[in-house]
C-alpha cells in the first residue's frame, strides 16, 4: 500500500519532458497506423502496452498530448513493477527470516527507493519494467522447479529493454553451469519470443522494429558520456565525443584504443568476463545477485554513452541482494541507490504544481495523526496488531493496485474527454465570430487553444471551444444586433502549472462593465459568468493580472451568444 501511494503520489511530479514526447509521438503513431508504420527505438514488449494506450485514447476520443494522463497510462507497468518488487522483497524477508528490524527497513527501503520513484513516476520513464523479468530469470535459474521458466524471463527482459544484456554474464554463466536442466526451458523461450514477435510479423514491420529498438540505438548518442556520472564524466567531462583519445593522444595508430567507445567496452568486457567466471561457480541465490549487482554498476560507469538514469539497472538487483545478505550488502545499496538518485534528480528533479496539494494533505493528515496520537497513544499500536493478526492472500497487493488505478483511470478519461456543449436554435459560440482586433501582452489570442497552443484544460478537464489569452488582454467583438446573452466559463489554463491570478471582465465600448469575476487563481477550479448584452453591437473581453502576470494564461471557454427568439 505504501508503495503504490508513494508512486501514485510522485505521478504528480513534473515529468521529463523529452521522454513524454517521444510517449506522445509513439502513441500517435499507434493511435493512427497501428504496429505497420511505428518507428519508435523501443523493444517490443513495451510497444504493446502504449498500444493499448493508443486503442483506449481513440476508444473515448482523448486527443493524444502530453499530460498527466499520458504519464498515468504509460506508467501502469511501473506501478505493477514496483509493487512486484516490493511483494517478492516481502516473500524473500519471510523466507530468510530478517530481525523484524532488519526487515522493516529493508522492506521501506525497497518500497519508497528514492532512485525508483524519481526514474518511475517523477521522471515517467519504465526501467524498472524489464528489471523485474531480469529478477525472475535469476531467480528460477537458481531452482530446478522453477529452471525451466529462466530462459523465457531472459528473453522477456530483452524484449522489454536491450540494456537487460548486461545480465548475460551472470545468466549465461548459470545457464551453463546448469547445462542439464537449463536447456529444458528454450523450446517455452523460443514460443515467448514468437509470440511477441507475431503482431510484428503480422504488420510487416519486424525488421523495422528490431532495427530500431536494438540495432541503432547501440550508437545513438556518440558521446563519452550523456549526462551520467561514471568514470567518462569524471575524466573528460560531460557530453565529449567517444572517439577523442585520452591524454590528448592521437586516433592514429594504436592511440584510438584509449577514446572512451573502446576503451570504455574493453573494460567492461574484463569485468563481464571476471563476472562470467564468477557465475560459472555461483552457489547461491545470494551470489547471484551480488553478482548482477557490480555488473549493473560497471555497465553504467565503465561503457560510454550512458545516460542519467541507467544506474537504475543496478538499483533493483542491488534491493534483491540486500534482503538476501544485509550485513555484506546494505553500503553498496545505499551507495548505489544515493549516486543514481542524485544523477537523476540533477536532470529532472521532483517538482511540479501539482505536488502542492498532496504535500499540503500530507502535512494536514500528518498533524492530524499527530493529535490523535497524543491523545490515544495507544490507537495506532492497537490497529496496527489487529492488522497483522489479517492472513491476506498472495494476490492482495495486485488487487488493491487494480482498484486504485481503475477509479483514476475513469476519472482522468472521464475529465480528458472535452466537455460538450449543446446550443439552441437561438445560440451560436463567440468562436464563430473573428476577432474584431485586441491588445495582448504576451503572445495573440488563440482560437479553441492555449495561448501556448495546447488543448484547452482546467483541473484535467478539456474544453473544445473557447480562446486562450494571457493577461493583461482585450479582446473585441462585434455581436449581431439581435444578441442577448453572453454565457461562458472562466479560468486559469493548467499549462500555467498552478500559478498566475487573473480578474476577468465584459465590457462595452464606453466602458461600462456588464460582467465582473473575483480573483481567479491557477490552482482553484473555474469560474461561470453571464452578461447582457442587449443593444451591444461591440463587447470586450477582458483579463486583468494581479500585479505580476506570470503564468496568467487567462482561458475563456465555451462562450455561447444567445440571441432574442422572433
Amino acid at each position: 500500500m505504501i508503495c503504490l501511494l508513494a508512486n501514485l503520489f510522485c505521478t504528480q511530479a513534473s515529468a521529463f519532458g523529452g521522454d513524454q514526447g517521444y510517449w506522445a509521438n509513439w502513441v500517435k503513431q499507434l493511435a493512427n497506423n497501428g504496429l505497420e508504420h511505428f518507428d519508435g527505438n523501443y523493444p517490443p514488449l513495451y510497444v504493446f502496452w502504449l498500444w493499448v494506450v493508443a486503442q483506449i485514447h481513440n476508444l473515448f476520443n482523448i486527443p493524444v498530448e502530453k499530460g498527466t494522463l499520458l504519464k498515468f497510462f504509460c506508467l501502469w507497468p511501473v506501478y505493477f513493477a514496483h509493487v512486484g518488487l516490493t511483494d517478492f522483497a516481502s516473500r524473500m524477508v519471510a523466507r530468510f527470516k530478517l530481525e523484524t528490524r532488519d526487515a522493516h527497513i529493508a522492506l521501506a527501503f525497497v518500497a519508497l527507493n528514492p532512485a525508483l520513484l524519481l526514474d518511475g513516476p517523477i521522471w515517467g520513464q519504465v526501467d524498472l519494467f524489464p528489471c523485474m523479468f531480469g529478477i525472475a530469470a535469476l531467480y528460477c535459474i537458481n531452482f530446478r522447479s522453477k529452471i525451466k521458466y529462466a530462459s523465457m524471463f531472459f528473453a522477456l527482459a530483452l524484449l522489454a529493454k536491450f540494456q537487460m544484456i548486461l545480465l548475460l554474464p551472470i545468466f549465461g554463466g548459470m545457464f551453463l553451469r546448469r547445462y542439464k536442466t537449463s536447456w529444458r526451458g528454450l523450446p517455452l523461450m523460443v514460443i515467448a519470443v514468437v509470440l511477441v514477435l507475431l503482431p510484428f510479423i503480422l504488420a510487416g514491420n519486424l525488421s523495422g522494429m528490431l532495427t530500431h529498438a536494438y540495432l541503432n540505438t547501440t550508437e545513438q548518442y556518440p558521446y563519452s558520456t550523456y549526462n551520467a556520472a561514471n568514470l567518462w564524466m569524471f575524466l573528460v567531462g560531460n557530453t565529449s565525443r567517444d572517439t577523442l583519445p585520452l591524454l590528448g593522444l592521437s586516433g592514429d595508430g594504436i592511440g584510438f584504443l584509449l577514446a572512451p567507445t573502446w576503451l570504455g567496452k574493453i573494460l567492461f568486457v574484463v569485468v563481464s568476463a571476471y563476472i562470467l567466471k564468477c557465475a560459472l561457480f555461483a552457489k547461491s541465490l545470494r551470489r547471484t545477485f551480488e553478482l548482477a549487482s557490480w555488473n549493473a554498476f560497471a555497465f553504467f560507469l565503465l561503457l560510454p554513452g550512458m545516460h542519467e538514469r541507467y544506474l537504475i539497472y543496478a538499483v533493483p538487483f542491488v534491493c534483491v541482494w540486500m534482503i538476501l545478505d544485509m550485513k555484506k550488502s546494505w553500503i553498496w545499496t545505499t551507495l548505489i541507490t544515493a549516486v543514481c538518485a542524485m544523477n537523476i534528480s540533477m536532470i529532472n528533479g521532483f517538482k511540479g504544481a501539482d505536488l502542492w496539494t498532496w504535500v499540503s494533505g500530507i502535512a494536514v493528515v500528518g498533524f492530524i495523526a499527530a493529535i490523535v496520537h497524543n491523545f490515544a497513544p495507544k490507537a495506532f499500536p492497537f490497529v496496527i496488531e489487529k492488522l497483522k493478526a489479517v492472513t491476506f492472500p498472495h494476490f492482495t497487493p495486485y488487487a488493491v493496485l487494480g482498484l486504485f488505478l481503475l477509479p483514476i483511470l475513469g476519472s482522468e478519461i472521464s475529465g480528458l474527454m472535452p466537455l460538450q456543449v449543446e446550443l439552441k436554435d437561438n445560440q451560436f459560440f463567440l468562436t464563430d465570430l473573428r476577432i474584431d482586433h485586441y491588445t495582448q501582452q504576451y503572445g495573440s489570442p488563440r482560437k479553441n487553444r492555449s495561448v501556448d497552443g495546447n488543448t484547452l484544460t482546467v483541473k484535467g478537464q478539456q474544453f473544445e471551444n473557447g480562446f486562450g489569452t494571457h493577461a493583461a488582454s482585450e479582446l473585441f467583438f462585434r455581436l449581431p444586433d439581435n444578441a442577448e446573452t453572453l454565457e461562458f466559463v472562466v479560468a486559469i489554463d493548467d499549462e500555467s502549472g498552478g500559478g498566475g491570478s487573473v480578474k476577468f471582465s465584459v465590457e462595452d465600448v464606453d466602458g461600462n462593465t456588464l460582467w465582473q469575476s473575483g480573483m481567479v487563481y491557477g490552482n482553484k477550479g473555474a469560474q461561470r459568468g453571464s452578461a447582457n448584452v442587449s443593444g451591444k453591437s461591440m463587447i470586450i473581453l477582458k483579463a486583468d493580472p494581479d500585479g505580476d502576470n506570470s503564468y496568467d494564461h487567462a482561458d475563456w471557454l465555451n462562450i455561447v451568444v444567445t440571441k432574442k427568439e422572433k
